[in-house]
């Protein structure tokens, strides 16, 4: 599920409020540009939420460009892949395992 600008105007503090209260628990990310996210899968259900710069991320036969208050789950065992942009991005990440 990709959500564009759906934390559009909060600031982290809020955002990692209501993503705690999803029951996930976000670490801060932050890559520098042109990082490559191999394709790869993992049992757990993925929650991203993009703070600062930006990057394109493939999954489920879809290209996001994942930008600052986007929001993006990846379903468990779906693959994925991504490659950061020209100014690096930070994003909030985390898993779960959803039943």
């Amino acid at each position: 599920m990709y959500s564009r600008n759906f934390y559009k105007d909060l600031d982290r503090t809020k955002i990692k409020m209501d993503v705690e209260k999803e029951g996930y628990h976000p670490l801060v990310i932050s890559n520098d540009a042109g990082f490559v996210y191999h394709e790869h899968q993992h049992p757990e259900t993925k929650l991203l939420v993009c703070l600062e710069g930006n990057m394109k991320v493939w999954t489920q036969g879809k290209e996001y460009n994942f930008m600052p208050g986007d929001k993006l789950i990846i379903p468990g065992n779906t693959k994925h892949k991504a490659v950061v942009g020209k100014t690096g991005c930070t994003f909030f990440w985390s898993e779960k395992i959803v039943v």
